[in-house]
């Protein structure tokens, strides 16, 4: 039976999109974004949040180049990784917001979480909980490559295994990684998290694996703010 998340009946995405070019691939080199801190969270791109022992990288090497395919979420403009497109309403009916290509339907997910908040319907963001990348008030699944949102077996636990600060462009954000187990051991996988509190987008990385954790630190790297 298919299953539709909270995801699925609640955000809604206030955002203009602007998508070019959506299935475009290349190779090269991309310059990443300098971080920089706008005040909204304490400490530096780097720190460790209080209670761990693992800072978030403060730089960022070079990542492959999308060439320039681009999607605007609310505020927030981002080079996609290459081979991906945004969509509003992804090819597994009712899961908004996805990053998806041609062999993952839903890689991540950025969300505008502006009205979801505003309006007390979600749980907030949180780096130092389990499912702290989940907003919805049901369980989440465990999304992967084989496991499109409608299929993907219930999550049993959650737990966090670094967090702390990251930059999104010249934002900091909350950042986290979580370890996801699953109803089906075998779609067991990591989650990653980047919340902005102040703006209230959220961009969530599914299945993380080290070349998809490239393709997405590129992307946060890449942001731009209106």
């Amino acid at each position: 039976m298919r299953r539709r998340s909270w995801f699925a009946a609640t955000v809604t995405l206030a955002a203009a999109i602007t998508l070019t070019a959506c299935t475009q691939t290349t190779t090269g080199r991309a310059q990443p974004s300098a971080a920089g801190d706008v005040g909204q969270l304490g400490g530096s791109p780097g720190s460790p949040a209080p209670g761990t022992g693992s800072p978030v990288p403060s730089t960022q090497p070079s990542y492959p180049s999308t060439d320039g395919v681009t999607a605007t979420i609310a505020t927030m403009t981002v080079t996609l990784p290459a081979g991906t497109q945004y969509a509003v309403e992804s090819r597994d009916p009712g899961y908004e917001g996805c990053l998806q290509s041609a062999t993952f339907a839903c890689a991540g997910k950025i969300l505008d979480l502006r009205q979801a908040a505003d309006d007390g319907m979600i749980n907030l963001p949180s780096s130092t909980r389990a499912f702290g990348w989940y907003p919805g008030t049901d369980v989440p699944t465990c999304i992967g490559p084989s496991a499109d949102p409608g299929v993907a077996s219930e999550a049993t636990g959650g737990a966090v295994l670094e967090h702390g600060f990251a930059p999104v462009g010249p934002k900091k954000a909350e950042y986290a990684r979580f370890q996801e187990t699953c109803e089906d051991p075998a779609q067991n996988n990591q989650v990653r998290m980047w919340w902005l509190p102040t703006s209230k987008l959220l961009i969530v990385e599914h299945a993380s694996t080290p070349a998809q954790d490239a393709a997405f630190d590129g992307m946060v790297a890449s942001a731009k703010f209106s």
